[in-house]
């Protein structure tokens, strides 16, 4: 691995002293021994009784450890400026120091680290003789790496979790604790500990996004599971440790994510200065909000002295698009501005553009944070741009670009195996007809996929492929494609059951699996109810708990519930997951394979962590079993024919077609956000509108 610079090499630029240094490192990795070296430029930092304490370079090795070096023009004998620099480093080693002993894998004994940590303030030339720690000139730093340069480099292991602990991730992402012993070395618990730690630690693309200081608009854009909202609270937590004074607002969409976002902001505080943030500086805030709890869109229309509207209000006055309406009459208050120094939105695919703009106001100097899914499911194929999120000025220009424009390529949420064949099944791209396409390289790049043969154009043959880095490998350097991902065909409903139930009894058995690890979806919507009745008692029957979340299809429980195997139809799955993931009745999905049901299939193949099993009865099932097969044989690629103008055509219009089932997920959701009676006023509202445009005209 080269000689890496994170967050990135330019925003040393402005340093002359840094940039000088960089340069040399990078230009003589191999003679330094850097190679597999990582840099840190002005990271970690930390706060001590209102003081910054940082290193502008910590340079990380597997053969010289670990190196803090900070720059100077003049000796801090001669200069107060550079005599500050070297408080601030030697404060900075006493804080890395502390907090790397903690950790028995990188000590010897008690308190001795188990490779070299120094710091050092360089001058690239001085008028006098210095002693350590000052060095002067590129000579004497080259000097100095081949004092601290051991004979034995870190093991990949060591250097791993070095450096997850500076970086914060050790920290930040707590596994679950596992009972392995007494299992094999490949059962899937013990996988599933492996897999657990390779999360826990950060990639390239999330370190340059939480690192990266806010100058501006900046976007942060991934598929679901590969970090987003981690790095959102982490880069919210740093931007409070380097500007305390700073108003800062972190809003959300799903309401269940308030403890979770202050949790995580609580925990990488907490590694850059020891206590907790100043909840009244950063405020984490739902984007609604009301008068029992705190929103974003609330606080602005009280602080600005407009009525905050309530759903069913804003409802009753825009019924298609009631939060847009609410958020565009402050919008269209100019005095409606700057009430934080920095917002952070979480799930920005979630609001509507009359939402993004208030938040680009609300933000001094338009420091504003924004994180969404790429592809919110497959078929969101269009990524929202700075024009269709912020608008466009008199000349179709954007009014705001961005600043910062940040991919997370990786999805740490299925195996490479399971991800590839959930694309292959939702676009069709072994079906009779593929029923959608992303029309350009950079959409397949969003993805994380690579388009390594032929051109997107009407009839060429394509070849594009999904690089291992972009997806967790633990799992599957130990499990062949045909045990992570498997399809079983029956006869009847019952059949079907019984073999879930004995897959379920052996991998809690044999393999170790918690039960709540072992989620059950039923992807036949309709006869959701009768599969989990007749599985429901075949689990009790045998001994396993049951989290049955169609029980009470009204109430709000917890998705995972401990010593309980969950049962989920599709939509309540949305937005979770699980290690073992069985799928039930895909002929229900499969007897008319439209986008919509293929979209369906995609999202619940896509909640597997680990091992997906899918189910099904009759020819239906043997359809999707044949798609499947061939998704496998071409692992790990997608190849197809790129469809003609007139089909990519045809697909837009169908994905355009509104299904019953989409209307009843509407109303659930209009459900959890509103009172009964409420929700019974605007349904029958409603109801009178498109009865009176359906009635007869009098002829006259």
């Amino acid at each position: 691995m080269p000689f890496q610079i994170l967050p990135k090499p330019s925003l040393s630029q402005a340093e002359p002293n840094v940039r000088m240094l960089l340069t040399y490192f990078e230009e003589h990795q191999q003679e330094l021994g850097l190679q597999d070296s990582i840099a840190f430029y002005n990271f970690p930092l930390f706060r001590e009784e209102d003081n910054l304490l940082i290193a502008q370079l910590v340079l990380i090795s597997p053969v010289h450890g670990v190196l803090l070096i900070s720059t100077a023009s003049e000796l801090p004998s001669n200069e107060p400026q550079s005599s500050e620099t070297l408080e601030q480093l030697e404060g900075a080693f006493s804080q890395i120091f502390s907090r790397l002993v903690k950790y028995p894998k990188l000590r010897n004994g008690r308190a001795q680290l188990s490779f070299p940590l120094d710091a050092i303030l360089w001058l690239p030339e001085a008028s006098q003789p210095a002693g350590l720690p000052v060095v002067v000139g590129i000579g004497a730093i080259v000097s100095h790496l081949a004092q601290l340069r051991q004979p034995n480099p870190l093991s990949n292991d060591v250097f791993g979790e070095l450096v997850s602990v500076l970086d914060g991730s050790k920290v930040l992402i707590r596994a679950k604790e596992r009972v392995v012993r007494g299992y094999s070395p490949t059962s899937k618990v013990a996988l599933i500990a492996q897999l657990e730690d390779e999360i826990r630690r950060f990639d390239r693309d999330q370190r340059v996004a939480y690192m990266t200081e806010v100058m501006g608009t900046q976007r942060i854009r991934g598929l679901a599971g590969s970090g987003k909202t981690v790095v959102l609270a982490m880069k919210a937590a740093l931007t409070a440790i380097r500007d305390p004074e700073a108003r800062i607002a972190v809003t959300f969409y799903t309401k269940s994510l308030y403890q979770h976002l202050k949790q995580l902001i609580t925990r990488f505080y907490r590694l850059h200065e020891d206590k907790d943030p100043d909840w009244k500086k950063i405020q984490v805030l739902h984007a609604w909000g009301g008068q029992t709890a705190a929103g974003l869109y609330h606080l602005a229309a009280q602080t600005f002295g407009h009525t905050a509207l309530t759903y069913g209000v804003a409802a009753a006055r825009s019924p298609s698009r009631p939060f847009a309406y609410a958020c565009a009459l402050l919008v269209d208050d100019p005095a409606v501005k700057d009430l934080f120094d920095y917002v952070f939105v979480d799930e920005a695919q979630d609001f509507p553009p009359e939402f993004m703009k208030l938040a680009l106001r609300l933000a001094r100097e338009e420091k504003l944070v924004i994180a969404y899914d790429a592809f919110q499911t497959i078929f969101d194929v269009e990524a929202p741009t700075a024009s269709s999120l912020f608008g466009t000025d008199d000349a179709g220009d954007p009014l705001v670009n961005f600043h910062e424009d940040i991919i997370l390529h990786k999805c740490y949420r299925n195996p490479r195996e399971i991800l590839v064949c959930a694309h292959a099944v939702g676009f069709g791209i072994y079906g009779p007809k593929i029923v959608q396409m992303l029309e350009s390289k950079e959409h397949w790049d969003d993805l994380g996929y690579v388009v390594s043969s032929g051109e997107l154009v009407s009839g060429h043959r394509l070849r594009i492929d999904r690089p291992e880095e972009n997806s967790p490998s633990s799992i599957s350097r130990h499990q062949s494609v045909d045990q992570l991902v498997t399809v079983s065909i029956f006869s009847s409903l019952h059949a079907e059951v019984a073999h879930v139930v004995s897959k379920i009894q052996q991998d809690i058995r044999e393999e170790g699996i918690a039960p709540e690890d072992i989620l059950v979806i039923c992807v036949d919507d309709r006869n959701a109810q009768g599969y989990f009745k007749v599985l429901q008692k075949a689990l009790v029957d045998v001994g396993i708990g049951v989290n049955n979340l169609q029980d009470d299809s009204y109430s709000i429980r917890d998705f995972q519930a401990d010593g309980k195997v969950t049962l989920a139809t599709v939509y309540k799955a949305k937005g979770n997951e699980a290690f073992v993931v069985h799928l039930m009745g895909i002929d229900g999905t499969f007897s008319a394979p439209t986008p919509k049901n293929r979209n369906r299939a995609f999202t619940a193949m896509t909640r597997a962590k680990g091992w997906l099993s899918i189910t099904g009865i009759g020819a239906a099932a043997e359809s999707f079993a044949a798609e499947l097969a061939e998704a496998k044989r071409h692992l790990p690629s997608l190849v197809f024919e790129y469809p003609r103008p007139e089909q990519l055509t045809v697909m837009k219009r169908d994905l355009t077609k509104i299904a019953p089932e989409e209307v009843d997920e509407a109303i659930a959701r209009l459900a959890n956000d509103m009172e009964p009676e409420e929700l019974e006023q605007l349904l029958m509202r409603r109801l009178r509108e498109v009865r009176s445009r359906k009635k007869p005209k009098k002829k006259i």
